[in-house]
């Protein structure tokens, strides 16, 4: 008797961790060059400097821009976000970090020559 009541406390802990994944969420980002880059990173800064919104909505995960960076995600660890896209020749992966204090978005070639930090706006 003693585990089945322990058991069901445990499932009524998780229940609200359970429900707060499903809720919708919404985070906007500003990039900022990052002065680690190689210098021909330069050319793809003014597809950054715009107000990039990462949103959960009903399950499914995106980053989108004014820019046009429209880019789908999946998640690859609880709170972690990962999504690929090109821009022209450059291959950008983007990372979203929901349970880092603050949140947190990177994008960066598959090489890591290129990378770019965002700041929740």
């Amino acid at each position: 008797m003693f585990i089945k009541r322990l058991a069901m406390l445990a499932l009524a802990g998780l229940m609200p961790l359970a429900a707060a994944a499903q809720q919708d969420v919404e985070v906007k980002f500003w990039f900022k060059e990052n002065p680690n880059s190689i210098s021909g990173c330069i050319q793809a800064d003014s597809s950054f400097t715009r107000v990039h919104t990462f949103k959960i909505v009903s399950g499914q995960v995106e980053l989108k821009s004014a820019g046009g960076i429209d880019v789908k995600m999946k998640p690859i660890r609880p709170n972690v976000y990962e999504g690929r896209y090109d821009l022209g020749r450059m291959n950008l992966i983007y990372t979203a970090d929901l349970g880092a204090t603050p949140p947190t978005l990177v994008a960066q070639t598959q090489d890591g020559g290129c990378k770019w930090n965002a700041v929740k706006a």
